[in-house]
C-alpha cells in the first residue's frame, strides 16, 4: 500500500463517513447509534422466531441435514479444524525460519495454499447459511441497520427509489480487511495521529454514533502494536512488518504463557523435589481436556519430540528402553562428542 492510499484510508476512517457512489448518486453512510443497533437486534429476534415458526432449519440442523444427504460430512468438519491448526503451525515455522529467506518464502507459499483450501471448504460449509434461521435473521438485521445509516445531504435515504441490496454491496466493498488495517496501524500517517490522540480528536463521528468496524479494527491493531513494542521479547522490525511472521510470534508467545501457567499449576501439585527438577514428568490425566492442558506445558520442540516418540512406538510396536528413541540417541551422541572435545582440550 502506497503512502497516498494510506492517507486516504486514514482520513476516511477518522471521518467515520463512507461516501458510496451508486449510479449518479453519492450516499453518505455513517455509523449507527445505540438506538439503531437496538432496533436492528430487535428485528433479528423477530425474524429468527418467525423463520423458526415457519419450519426453517437452524444452522445446526442444516449441517445435520447436509450430512444425512451426503452434501457435508464429519470429515470435512474436522478438515476445517485441521487446516486452521496447519496454518498456525506454518506461521510458527515461518517465524522460526525468519532468517532463512528461501525457506521462509517456501513456507509462505504453503500458508497461502492452506488458506485457500480453508476458504474453499468453509465457503462450501456456509453455502446454505442464508437459508437458515440465523442467515435470514442476519440479513434482515444487517440491511435494516444499514438503511438507517444512509443519507443524501441531511435526509435519510428513501430506499423506495434506490436498490438497498446494491447499495449495501457497494458499501461492503469499501470495508478494509485485516491485513490492510494492520498495515495502516503500523505505518504513517496513522502512527502520528495515534501518538497525538490525547492532543487531538481521533475520530470525527457525530455525537451518539458508534465506532465503525474499520475504526474498531484500527484501534485494536494500534494497541496491539503498542503492546508488541513494550514486550520483553519484542521481535525485530522485519517480523513486526510481516503479518505471517508476526502471527507466528504471537503463537510462540501464547505457547510460552500457557506452558508457564501449566508448569506453575503442576508445581503446586507436585511438591516432590525430584519430580520438580526432572527433565521429563509423566502425569496421568483424568480427561482429554486435562491431557490437552498437560501437553500445553511442552515447548514446540518438546511437543514435536513427544509426537515423534509416539509415531516410533506405533511403527515398531514398542521400545525396550529410552535409548531406542531417536532424540535420545542424538542427545547421547552430542554428549559423547562434547566429552571427546573437552578431553582433547584438556590435554
Amino acid at each position: 500500500m502506497k503512502l497516498y492510499e494510506r492517507e486516504y484510508f486514514v482520513s476516511r476512517i477518522r471521518s467515520g463517513v463512507y461516501l458510496v457512489p451508486l449510479d449518479n448518486v453519492i450516499v453518505k453512510v455513517v455509523s449507527p447509534t445505540i438506538e439503531d443497533e437496538c432496533y436492528a437486534n430487535q428485528l433479528y429476534v423477530k425474524a429468527y422466531e418467525e423463520a423458526l415458526y415457519d419450519d426453517i432449519m437452524t444452522e445446526e440442523h442444516a449441517i445435520a441435514w447436509a450430512i444425512e444427504r451426503g452434501l457435508w460430512s464429519d470429515e470435512k468438519e474436522q478438515k476445517i479444524e485441521l487446516l486452521n491448526k496447519d496454518i498456525d503451525k506454518l506461521k510458527v515455522e515461518i517465524f522460526n525460519n525468519r532468517s532463512k529467506s528461501m525457506m521462509r518464502e517456501k513456507i509462505r507459499v504453503y500458508i497461502r495454499a492452506t488458506e485457500k483450501a480453508l476458504k474453499e471448504v468453509t465457503t462450501e460449509r456456509n453455502s446454505w447459511f442464508s437459508k437458515t434461521c440465523e442467515g435470514i435473521a442476519a440479513e434482515e438485521k444487517n440491511l435494516a441497520l444499514f438503511s438507517r445509516c444512509c443519507y443524501i445531504g441531511s435526509e435519510r435515504v428513501d430506499f423506495e427509489y434506490i436498490d438497498l441490496n446494491a447499495m449495501y454491496y457497494e458499501y461492503s466493498k469499501m470495508m478494509l480487511n485485516e491485513s490492510e488495517l494492520r498495515e495502516i496501524a503500523r505505518n504513517e500517517p496513522w502512527r502520528l495521529s495515534w501518538t497525538l490522540r490525547e492532543q487531538q480528536v481521533t475520530f470525527a463521528n457525530e455525537a451518539g454514533r458508534q465506532l465503525t468496524n474499520d475504526q474498531k479494527g484500527l484501534l485494536i491493531w494500534s494497541r496491539m502494536y503498542d503492546n508488541i513494542q513494550e514486550s520483553m521479547d519484542c521481535p525485530t522490525e522485519d517480523v513486526i512488518n510481516d503479518d505471517d511472521m508476526l502471527d507466528g510470534w504471537f503463537l510462540v508467545q501464547k505457547k510460552k504463557q500457557e506452558s508457564e501457567k501449566a508448569k506453575s499449576e503442576l508445581e503446586s501439585r507436585t511438591k516432590n523435589e525430584k519430580i520438580a527438577n526432572a527433565d521429563e514428568v509423566m502425569v496421568v490425566a483424568d480427561s482429554q481436556k486435562e491431557a490437552d492442558k498437560i501437553h500445553s506445558m511442552n515447548s514446540y520442540g518438546s511437543e514435536m519430540i513427544r509426537k515423534q516418540r509416539i509415531a516410533q512406538v506405533r511403527a515398531k510396536g514398542g521400545v525396550k528402553s529410552d535409548l531406542e528413541f531417536r532424540d535420545v540417541q542424538l542427545d547421547v551422541r552430542q554428549q559423547v562428542k562434547e566429552a571427546t572435545i573437552n578431553r582433547v582440550r584438556g590435554k
